[in-house]
């Protein structure tokens, strides 16, 4: 199963209509992990399951989402609430409680990707907006292809293109 994981664009609707026209047929979910600042009846946000972070004011997204989607139980949060600025520990702890595989989080507008707990916790980093060692890139999002026997992660920048050195696998 391919999942397309994406954050943070706050408002920018050409990039995320961008990405499910570009990626959306290579994927099998496509989800946000929050502040998109745009409705979700609205083009492109129907084409997401996704989460309210804290600049999604007055919109009806959920805090947080669990989706079962095959093998797979998704646990999708904005990460303000678990105050991932500060510790991955809460967000961790809550995806164990909630039986995830994959826990997918943003707000800190940083990508990582880590396996720990038999879980597999990624930030996609701000598509619009990135921050840390990766800004560089203009903004990213991520593909996780997860297998029976791993996980395997790619980061893709703003043109669609895969990022060879962001590649990561883990062994489950």
């Amino acid at each position: 199963m391919k999942i397309l994981v994406v954050s943070d664009n706050h408002r920018e609707e050409k990039i995320l209509t961008e990405i499910v026209q570009k990626m959306g047929n290579q994927v099998d979910l496509m989800i946000h992990c929050g502040d998109s600042e745009l409705a979700p009846d609205q083009e492109p946000m129907s084409n997401f399951k996704a989460v309210k972070g804290n600049n999604d004011y007055g919109l009806s997204y959920p805090n947080e989402l669990v989706i079962n989607a095959g093998q797979e139980q998704l646990y999708l949060t904005h990460g303000h609430l678990q105050r991932v600025n500060f510790s991955l520990t809460p967000l961790m702890l809550t995806g164990q409680e909630k039986g995830a595989s994959i826990v997918c989080y943003g707000h800190t507008h940083q990508l990582g990707a880590v396996y720990d707990h038999q879980m597999l916790i990624i930030n996609p980093g701000s598509i619009s907006f990135p921050r840390g060692e990766y800004a560089k890139l203009g903004g990213t999002f991520a593909i996780v292809d997860a297998q029976p026997e791993r996980f395997i992660v790619d980061y893709y920048n703003r043109q669609m293109e895969a990022v060879p050195e962001l590649r990561c696998e883990f062994s489950r």
